[in-house]
């Protein structure tokens, strides 16, 4: 089955994307199915550090759950080369039970040849089939009449009218010219007579074999001779379909990328004279096909939420994906599922907390570095264990992860923290969507932003700059108030910028915010202190 997808939410940081990889390893450890960490964004410098620190990968790059072409393609299509005989394709499709087959040349698509093609060119060829425009191998021929080769090799060019001698010996000289290929029975008499005439090739029908005055001449003239166990009509019928594909194929095809969503395609097969679409990689390489049989109830993706269950900070296209379980320690939220899932919400700091309380229950040990990006998760979500948010559970967690991991975990906070200063941002754009979350409170759209810092003084130097990017940004996104807590971890408080509609923080904070915005003390929590807040005032 596909895989399944262990996500965080749109802002990806240390709790988000450590729990997904770990969690993901616990799933694929203790299951059959495979299990991916993803993430929904760049990976923070912070969370880069804790990873290159530890020997993890990070997490691949999802931009949505939408269903993907990769999603409902079949994979590994048949193709064939350019100089394929069409009656090698016509097998192909009947042995596979397929209506086309790609063309590739040196591995890229050039065309298509379909059913339709093969049963046109059968109806409305009247003659039969002349290799004057474009000659094939001897070869071709042998394999497409199931014959063999008296005279010549199958790599020997053949190229000429192709004719059916039944004339009488005396007037066959009037319809020959050098170089054609004649199909004819047992008749030596006339076979040496159009032997004489310099044809290219002679097909003897009918399985019977030319004399050996036959062959001299025809060795002598420079001809081949092949004999096909098939009677004259037949062979006839036969040979206009050992001319090359890329005779007949078509070079106008419909194609997609792997990653194109399936919404965009699905017209695309439909209007296709193929009813179907060809899958290219980067380099135009067939790597699947998509078929009207292809869309019918196509596959969700399938996803497992870590640290988020609000739609709002979910991957785009969830609505259209199969959530199989949630593990999170925020409010419930508005996420729907269409049948029962398992949920592990709890009161904890961090999402990592939860995680690792599910290796004990499953009685799996957690390796050193699950066990040190699980610590560096809690003490990021938490600030080393200062906010309010931290539980029993979650200094129980750190102390233990950190002797499996052997690391001091007070001296690798400090690491952890001073490492995303060092690589804080200040253009205010990113400063305000680096760590972003969306929350709906009755008909209050509100958009709380995290900056933790060490020394924050020199980005609150740039209030001005960022209140406009907030007031552009509540503009833009249609947010009726946008919030930026500048979070100092050394002094254990938060400057709180407002911008938009102040009143409900006025309200939650028990404050006139200006244009300086407000420094809360004590403050360092987004979810129980900001968020909470904001809640509760919204309901009063």
């Amino acid at each position: 089955m596909p895989e399944v997808y262990v996500i965080g939410h749109k802002s990806p940081e240390a709790d988000s994307i450590c729990s997904a990889i770990a969690y993901a390893e616990l799933k694929n450890r203790t299951g059959d199915e495979t299990h991916v960490a993803a993430r929904l964004g760049p990976t923070p410098p912070d969370v880069a550090f804790v990873l290159d620190r530890f020997g993890v990968d990070e997490p691949v790059l999802v931009p949505h759950v939408r269903v993907r072409v990769r999603d409902v393609m079949t994979t590994e299509p048949l193709t064939a080369g350019p100089n394929t005989p069409l009656r090698a394709i016509g097998e192909l499709m009947t042995e596979h039970t397929v209506r086309s087959i790609p063309i590739v040349d040196e591995g890229r698509l050039a065309g298509i040849v379909s059913e339709r093609d093969l049963a046109r060119r059968y109806l409305e060829e009247l003659n039969i089939q002349s290799f004057l425009e474009k000659p094939v191998a001897l070869g071709q021929i042998t394999d497409t009449l199931e014959g063999k080769i008296v005279l010549g090799t199958r790599e020997t060019p053949v190229a000429g009218r192709v004719l059916i001698g039944a004339m009488r010996p005396e007037t066959i000289r009037e319809f020959v010219r050098e170089g054609d290929v004649v199909l004819m029975g047992d008749r030596e008499n006339a076979q040496q007579l159009v032997l004489e005439a310099g044809i290219c090739c002679l097909i003897v029908t009918g399985g019977f074999e030319p004399g050996s005055s036959q062959v001299e001449t025809a060795r002598a003239k420079g001809a081949s001779i092949l004999v096909t166990p098939y009677d004259t009509y037949a062979a006839a019928r036969l040979i206009n379909l050992s001319v090359p594909a890329s005779r007949v194929m078509n070079d106008q095809v419909a194609t997609a990328g792997p990653e194109d969503l399936l919404t965009e395609v699905i017209e695309d097969v439909l209007a296709s004279a193929h009813r179907e679409v060809i899958v290219l990689d980067e380099s135009n390489r067939p790597v699947g096909i998509v078929t009207r049989s292809n869309l019918v109830r196509p596959p969700k993706r399938r996803v497992i939420l870590v640290d988020h269950n609000e739609r709002a900070q979910a991957a785009d296209g969830i609505e259209d994906a199969q959530v199989l379980e949630i593990v999170d320690h925020h409010r419930l939220g508005d996420i729907e599922t269409a049948e029962p899932i398992l949920v592990i919400n709890r009161p904890v700091g961090s999402t990592a907390t939860i995680v690792a309380s599910r290796y004990d229950e499953l009685g799996v040990k957690i390796p050193p570095a699950t066990a040190g990006i699980l610590m560096a998760a809690i003490l990021a979500d938490t600030v080393l264990l200062k906010s309010p948010t931290a539980t029993e559970a979650d200094r129980e967690a750190v102390q233990r992860l950190a002797s499996l991991c052997g690391e001091d975990w007070r001296r690798f906070g400090e690491e952890m923290f001073a490492e995303r200063a060092r690589h804080a941002s200040y253009v205010p754009s990113e400063v305000l969507r680096q760590d972003l979350k969306t929350y709906r409170l009755g008909e209050t759209k509100i958009a709380v932003a995290q900056v933790e810092l060490v020394n924050p003084e020199r980005l609150l130097e740039m209030r001005e700059q960022l209140l406009l990017e907030m007031k552009k940004f509540a503009h833009d996104a249609e947010y009726d108030t946008v919030i930026l807590m500048v979070t100092d971890v050394i002094r254990e408080g938060t400057q709180l910028l407002v911008a938009g509609k102040k009143r409900l923080a006025e309200r939650a904070f028990d404050a006139k915010i200006d244009e300086e915005g407000v420094f809360l003390p004590g403050v360092i929590s987004r979810k129980k202190q900001v968020a909470a807040r904001l809640a509760e005032a919204a309901r009063a």
